[in-house]
């Protein structure tokens, strides 16, 4: 047999001849009712963690930890989508990579709505073709967690059209707890109609405090900017924001609005990725007037890289910065 020490409490498992960790769990999983997601296996005066494929031997001593949380990759990922147990209350965060993997059906996402405990969840979908029915399930998944604080979103060339868009926008909506939102959505052929029921869904997130929002190589414009604009007014509490809309065209137009909210937000650390934006001089004059009126701002990120920027422009975004007296 082997030994297994569980919060202080001893007990043994048979075990009559070499065996893998990953049987292990399963047997441990039968006779003391601990889902195998749950069990974190070290051997006795270790800390690194026992791979599933690692042997275990007669007579060796184990500590079984209790995880918070889960994370995992590849296939592992897919699988515990297509099985997903029965939640696990001592897990409260749940990262799955699913980049790389195959995906069979978008339908299986469904099965983190019985989750409903969770605080943290980070999902990468990217490279799967959700469509509509996939960013539906996805939406189904988040209204049921309520108690959300952070939230990360890969959706990278994951045919996230319009229709996508307002599922994962009424999905947001309702995280009234939420502190942290990531959302990577580039090249998906998004469009304003899209972008838009997305900005309406995170400015209803009044909670947060840190959005990095990446919607690069869409079909987004000055409109665009002005849905996310409107919503970033809404979010009186956000300190940490991350705009990234490069290969978008959003002109003169979109930087006169991204201008106009700049002199309105309060945070103190901001980036904006604006590369291949059609951006000229006019553009990046009314944006250095958005920074030269947001002294708050300690951390700063600027890209205006591959944009048709003139010296003026540049000396303008330059006095901008320095009179911006807060930056570290």
């Amino acid at each position: 047999s082997v030994s297994v020490n569980m919060l202080g409490r001893s007990f043994e498992v048979p075990l009559e001849t070499e065996t893998s960790v990953g049987d292990l769990k399963a047997s441990i999983a039968a006779r003391q009712a601990v889902p195998v997601y749950e069990q974190e296996l070290t051997v006795k005066g270790k800390y690194s963690e026992l791979r599933n494929s690692d042997k275990v031997t007669p007579g060796t001593s184990l500590i079984l930890r209790l995880r918070t949380v889960l994370d995992l990759s590849g296939q592992d990922a897919v699988d515990f989508l297509e099985k997903c147990p029965e939640p696990i209350a001592t897990i409260k965060k749940i990262s799955l990579d699913c980049h790389g993997a195959q995906l069979v059906d978008a339908t299986v996402l469904r099965s983190l709505t019985s989750w409903t405990h969770l605080k943290h969840l980070d999902i990468d979908l990217s490279n799967k073709k959700l469509g509509i029915t996939g960013c539906m399930a996805l939406a189904s998944a988040l209204r049921a967690m309520d108690d959300l604080k952070t939230l990360r979103l890969c959706l990278q060339y994951s045919a996230v059209e319009t229709k996508g868009c307002q599922a994962l926008g009424d999905g947001l909506r309702g995280l009234s707890s939420l502190c942290k939102l990531t959302l990577e959505a580039p090249a998906n052929c998004m469009t304003e109609a899209g972008c838009a029921f997305l900005a309406d869904g995170i400015r209803r997130i009044t909670t947060l405090k840190e959005l990095s929002l990446h919607l690069g190589g869409n079909q987004l414009s000055a409109k665009s900017c002005e849905a996310i604009c409107t919503a970033l007014k809404a979010l009186t509490k956000l300190d940490d924001l991350s705009l990234r809309l490069g290969g978008n065209s959003i002109g003169f137009t979109g930087c006169a609005v991204l201008g106009e909210m700049l002199g309105e937000l309060r945070v103190q650390r901001l980036g904006l990725h604006l590369g291949s934006c059609g951006l000229r001089a006019a553009g990046c004059s009314v944006l250095a007037q958005g920074l030269a009126s947001h002294p708050t701002v300690s951390s700063l990120h600027l890209d205006l890289a591959r944009n048709s920027i003139q010296d003026a422009a540049c000396c303008a975004l330059a006095q901008a910065v320095e009179s911006m007296v807060q930056l570290r």
